[in-house]
């Protein structure tokens, strides 16, 4: 999703029971991009899917596409969380 310049993004999602968000409001202030672990379980050579001896070539593929939408949250001031 890209947001305004005013952190704000331009539609609502159709969802059920009822559109999100409620208020119809996304901000750079309400919101935050959440990244699990990309590099080491799963996309990682010594992580958990490549020790279940999984091909990660299929798992790698979302990091280019991921530090997009990384760099466009940091440059709209988005809060961004990495887990482990």
């Amino acid at each position: 999703v890209e947001l305004t310049p005013g952190g704000m993004a331009p539609h609502v999602t159709s969802a059920k029971p009822y559109a999100w968000p409620y208020d119809e409001s996304i901000t750079k202030d309400n919101v935050a991009l959440i990244i699990i672990d990309m590099q080491i379980d799963f996309c990682g050579h010594g992580g958990y899917v490549d020790q279940m001896g999984y091909d990660i070539s299929l798992t790698r593929a979302p990091i280019g596409p991921l530090q997009r939408v990384l760099g466009a949250a940091r440059a709209a001031g988005v809060r961004v969380i990495h887990t482990r």
